[in-house]
């Protein structure tokens, strides 16, 4: 005697969030050891998300995060660029950043707090591996050669890890 099969209307779809979970969690993971990363060295505990990452790429520090929404898990790639001395030119900062983001593609400069950051956002259903490398190739070469310029022109200090 053989057990029922999985219903067409309910049960072989019930966990599909959590298959996409796990498995771009692994494919984040696979990425990474592909470009060198020691997993045990990159995971970590980042608060409000299902699961991180933390890697250097150059004066980059970047997150990834896998976070909890409606919909499906949102990928999330950020990295701190700079914290502005507290004297900046405010006006002119912002619309630097503005004027950046038009010329980005696939990222965007925003503030979390007083900290300037670069980040990439997607819901990871049906992201595929070429999508995930090519986010996380842009925001770590965009954060590194951005980081210290707009420091060098407008003050402060280097991001960090407040993504």
């Amino acid at each position: 005697m053989t057990a029922p099969g999985p219903r067409l209307t309910g049960d072989l779809f019930a966990n599909h969030r959590d298959v996409n979970l796990a498995s771009t969690v692994a494919m984040i993971e696979d990425l990474l050891v592909e470009h060198g990363y020691f997993l045990n060295d990159c995971r970590a505990d980042l608060p409000g998300t299902l699961r991180g990452w933390r890697v250097q790429h150059g004066s980059a520090t970047v997150r990834i995060a896998l976070l909890d929404r409606a919909d499906f898990p949102h990928l999330r790639i950020a990295s701190s660029v700079m914290r502005p001395a507290r004297d900046v030119d405010k006006i002119a900062l912002y619309r630097h950043l503005l004027t950046l983001n038009a010329a980005l593609c696939g990222a965007a400069f925003a503030l979390a707090g007083d900290t300037v950051v670069l980040c990439a956002e997607r819901r990871t259903l049906d992201l595929d591996r070429s999508e995930l490398s090519e986010m996380l190739t842009r925001v770590q070469a965009y954060a590194d050669d951005f980081d210290d310029a707009l420091v060098a022109e407008f003050g402060g200090e280097l991001g960090g890890d407040a993504a």
